[in-house]
């Protein structure tokens, strides 16, 4: 059996995203960006998907699994996503 990482809610509220309704099989995140919206959603499978729109159109998505919480820091940097955890506000 394959053994897949997918982050926790703790640590994506920490990177600022926050938890919205999400249809049974997955969990979705949503966090602004500097010009519109990144969402990641979670599958009960082991896979996610991220997402980033702007104006509504699709500017990109990946879905796929990682390995580890580095793989999972190191896909959020190749997108230009923000991968460390906010300051206390």
């Amino acid at each position: 059996m394959a053994f897949y990482y997918q982050p926790s809610a703790e640590l994506l509220l920490a990177f600022g995203f926050a938890r919205f309704a999400s249809p049974a099989g997955q969990t979705r995140f949503s966090r602004p960006s500097e010009c519109g919206l990144e969402t990641l959603v979670l599958y009960d499978d082991g896979e996610l998907t991220l997402l980033e729109a702007i104006d509504g159109q699709l500017l990109y998505s990946f879905q796929g699994r990682v390995a580890s919480e580095a793989e999972f820091r190191v896909l959020l940097r190749q997108v230009n996503w923000p991968a460390e955890v906010l300051a206390a506000r």
